[in-house]
């Protein structure tokens, strides 16, 4: 049997998730993508319009900014996310966000089920955080392919590959969509 070329290329699909089980993760998404020149610059017009809409749901949104940017002019997160102050940063100094526990316990907290995950770099943050989401803690991981990118096509293909091929039917655990396809549905709907 001849073997299959290039990565495995999810076809994205709309997702319903419960507002009050689910929590938006930023990753990376620093001062720095203010700049037209970076990558994640192309991640702020949609996800401040996706912000938005899971805030009017009161779903809980949480950052990460990389811990070597702390006491710049970096550390801040991207204006045009329009941050509130009632949404949390941390500074984990890993790739995996869940490093140092603030995020798990951010999420425990509130009894999070599912998690949206977006941000860049999709082989970096999105990559590990993503993998202890649903391998490590068991999250239901919903990962909007049009909310993370990376610095090169092959980059963020082989990332999103990595999700469809993890082991002990982690990969059933990842869920690929558009940020216009995700939907929040209150307790009793």
């Amino acid at each position: 049997m001849p073997k299959k070329s290039g990565p495995n290329r999810p076809k994205p699909k709309a997702v319903t998730v419960a507002d009050h089980e689910t929590a938006i993760v930023v990753l990376d998404l620093s001062a720095r993508c203010q700049n037209p020149k970076e990558v994640c610059w192309k991640l702020m017009k949609p996800l401040a319009k996706f912000l938005e809409r899971a805030r009017a749901r009161r779903v809980p949104i949480i950052y990460t900014v990389s811990a070597h940017t702390r006491g710049t002019p970096m550390q801040e997160v991207a204006l045009p996310l329009r941050r509130r102050d009632t949404e949390p940063v941390i500074y984990p100094d890993s790739f995996d966000k869940f490093f140092g526990g603030e995020l798990e316990n951010f999420l425990s907290e509130r009894g999070v089920k599912n998690l949206v995950v977006v941000g860049s770099l999709t082989n970096v943050a999105v990559l590990y955080t993503s993998s202890s989401a649903g391998r490590v803690y068991g999250y239901e991981v919903v990962i909007p392919l049009d909310g993370v990118n990376a610095l090169s096509r092959y980059e963020h293909e082989y990332a999103i590959h990595q999700f469809t091929i993890l082991p002990r039917d982690t990969n059933k655990k990842f869920h690929f969509t558009k940020l216009s396809t995700i939907r929040f549905r209150q307790a009793n709907g």
